[in-house]
Parts: C-alpha cells; structure tokens; sequence
C-alpha cells in the first residue's frame, strides 16, 4: 500500500488514462471513483492507419506536431508549456514505452469497471478523437461523459480552470456519495 492508501479516487491523461483504467480493473475494490482523460480502451478500437499515425506523429515531436496536439482555443502559454515539457522527455525510454503500449495494449474489457467514472475529452482532440471518448463511456456502466468545446489533447493543460472545476466537481459528489 504506498502512501498508506487502501482506497483512492484515480485520475490519468492519456496513457495515464490507460494505465488508471487497467489498476480500476485489476484492484476495483481499491478504486472509489475514475477520471480519464484523453485517453481510449486499447489500440484495438482505432483502425491500423490511425495507430501507425499515432505512433508516426509521437515519434516527430516537432513544433508543427505538437501545435496539433493542441485545439483551437489553446493559450500561448499553454502550447509554451507543452514545448517545455516535450524537451524534458528522455526520447529513447518514451519510444520504447510507446511501442510497448501500441503492441501490448489492445482491448480492455472496460465493461467490468465498476468505480464512478468520467470520462473526459477534448471535441478538438487529434490524438485520441472524441467517438474514442464517447465509445469508451458508452461501454463503462454509469460513466459521464464531458466533452471541452475547442479543446485538444490536454484539456488540463488548455482549459486549467475548467477542467478543475469539472474535476473538483465529480470528486465532490463522488465523496458526498460515500457519506
């Protein structure tokens, strides 16, 4: 148990989506509540030509790429953050865990997730578009979906207050629930 933690609200972006949503279903009785965020139930539901540019447009982390990453309602400072952060990142390790997870990761039985999910995604999303979201929320029982107008790929990053407060919100009724 790290942090001392029996029980947690999890949340991830992305392939930390991924990741949040196979610990829901390997530990559910440790999971009180699920938040994913652009993120999708494995390479298996997107087409091989979709996976193939996902893995060729991870690969080129070039300004013009990653511009795309972002929707249209991004801040400068937003697209200056995610440059920053792309520089940081250790490219060799990043494709190694890239090509582990394209082949690895397939079809989740997301059906069997039982925690309060919310699935959230970006209407501008070119990584990972919003029928994966949509077709990820339909699939858990009871999940919400919410979808951020002019949004891309990091609604945390381009939307911070809003996405906050959608966040803090779910968390907030989750808890309130437990009582």
């Amino acid at each position: 148990m790290h942090l001392g933690a029996e029980k947690f609200h999890l949340v991830g972006l992305s392939m930390g989506g991924r990741v949040a949503r196979n610990v829901a279903l390997a530990a559910p009785e440790r999971v009180r509540s699920l938040v994913l965020i652009s993120t999708h139930p494995g390479f298996d539901s997107m087409t091989p030509d979709a996976v193939k540019q996902f893995v060729h447009e991870r690969r080129s982390h070039t300004p013009q790429s990653l511009r795309r990453i972002l929707g249209s309602g991004a801040s400068d400072v937003a697209y200056q953050e995610l440059l920053d952060s792309v520089a940081r990142i250790h490219q060799a390790s990043y494709e190694k865990t890239l090509e582990a997870s394209v082949s690895q990761d397939r079809a989740a039985p997301v059906e069997n997730i039982t925690a309060p999910t919310l699935v959230v995604a970006g209407e501008e999303d070119t990584v990972y578009p919003p029928k994966l979201a949509r077709e990820l929320a339909r699939r858990i029982p009871r999940a919400e979906l919410l979808i951020f107008e002019r949004t891309g790929h990091l609604a945390n990053l381009e939307q911070p207050e809003r996405f906050n407060r959608a966040l803090f919100d779910f968390l907030g009724r989750q808890r309130s629930r437990m009582k």
